[in-house]
C-alpha cells in the first residue's frame, strides 16, 4: 500500500494490484509488468502538467525534490517501493517491494 498523502492520481489501480511489480511513465505513457509480462496500459494523465504533478507527488513522498538542479531522484517510499525519476525528459520507474 502506497502513503495515502500522495497524489497516485490514475496510477492507483495499477499499485494496488499485487500482480505488478514494476511501472515505468514518460512521456510515451505508461507500462507495467505483471508476472512478469511488461503490458503498456490504457492509463492516460489529463496533460503533461497532470503527469508532471503525479511524479512530484511521489518524489516528494520520499522527502526528494526533481528539478534541472537535482535532475535525477533515487529514493524508496515508506512501502518499500523503490522510485527513480529523471527531470528531462521527465520519467518515473516504480519497483515495487520484493521485487527486482
Amino acid at each position: 500500500m502506497t502513503d495515502l498523502s500522495m497524489n497516485m492520481g490514475p496510477l492507483e489501480s495499477l499499485l494496488a494490484d499485487p500482480d505488478i511489480t514494476t511501472i515505468h511513465i514518460d512521456g510515451q505513457g505508461v507500462r507495467y509488468s505483471r508476472n512478469s509480462q511488461a503490458q503498456a496500459s490504457e492509463i492516460t494523465f489529463e496533460n503533461d502538467a497532470h503527469r508532471w504533478q503525479v511524479i512530484e507527488s511521489i518524489v516528494s513522498a520520499c522527502g526528494e525534490t526533481l528539478s534541472a538542479v537535482h535532475p535525477t531522484v533515487d529514493c524508496t517510499l515508506r512501502d518499500g517501493t523503490r522510485v527513480h525519476a529523471e527531470y528531462a525528459p521527465l520519467s518515473l520507474s516504480l519497483h515495487k517491494r520484493g521485487t527486482e
